[in-house]
């Protein structure tokens, strides 16, 4: 007899109870699929992660702070700290600057919580295999978005070295530090100063500010 897969492990982040309440009934009906734990914040969620090692995060972006960094910064240390998690983020909010911050953060699949519960399942069924979901609409926002500030004038060109330019090709490619780390064959701590770096030289807040850089310098090219 074959040997069954393992199911993939499922944490669920989001501040509303009901929520939570409602998404693990419908993924631990479903064969395969095994609910770990829950979490009610994003701090909650990193430790949760730490702890339980599951292979597919649902994380809300949005948690009663008033603001979306939340989510988008968990998943970002999620994704530098354990490469292996995948990170889906699942919020009521679809704008433009959240699905890139989301993707340049380092997330697997962006949702909205009006998708139904078959969609829900077979998004992360494909996260599982390894694939991402970005919907066409999404995919052309954030490309336009990308457009956009890369025309911004972030400041002078020549302030960075070439290293902190290759760096910002990987940011702009979606690599995490630990990524970005092993790529240039530094180690993360390192990979985290060249962003800081980059980001303080270029007058910058969010990485997916620097990966629109990236663009107005001829590093990335829309494809």
């Amino acid at each position: 007899m074959s040997e069954q897969p393992k199911p993939l492990r499922i944490l669920i982040v989001d501040d509303h109870a009901v929520v939570r309440t409602g998404l693990r009934a419908v993924l631990e009906d479903e064969e395969g699929l095994e609910v770990v734990g829950e979490a009610a914040s994003a701090q909650e969620s990193l430790a949760k992660v730490q702890a339980l090692h599951p292979d597919v995060v649902l994380m809300d972006i949005r948690m009663g702070q008033g603001g979306d960094a939340s989510g988008i910064d968990a998943c970002r240390q999620i994704r530098s700290e354990l490469p292996d998690t995948q990170v889906i983020m699942f919020t009521s909010y679809g704008e433009r600057e959240s699905v890139l911050s989301s993707v340049m953060a380092g997330a697997t699949a962006f949702l909205t919580k009006n998708v139904g519960h078959a969609q829900l399942v077979e998004a992360i069924r494909a996260v599982g295999r390894g694939e991402s979901i970005l919907a066409p609409s999404v995919t052309r926002d954030v490309i336009q978005r990308l457009a956009e500030l890369s025309r911004a004038p972030y400041g002078p060109e020549d302030v960075l070295s070439e290293r902190e330019k290759e760096v910002m090709l990987l940011i702009a490619e979606g690599c995490t530090n630990k990524e970005i780390a092993a790529r240039l064959f530094v180690s993360p701590y390192t990979a985290r100063n060249h962003v800081i770096r980059i980001l303080d030289k270029l007058g910058l807040s969010r990485r997916s500010e620097a990966a629109a850089q990236a663009v107005r310098l001829g590093l990335l090219r829309e494809k």
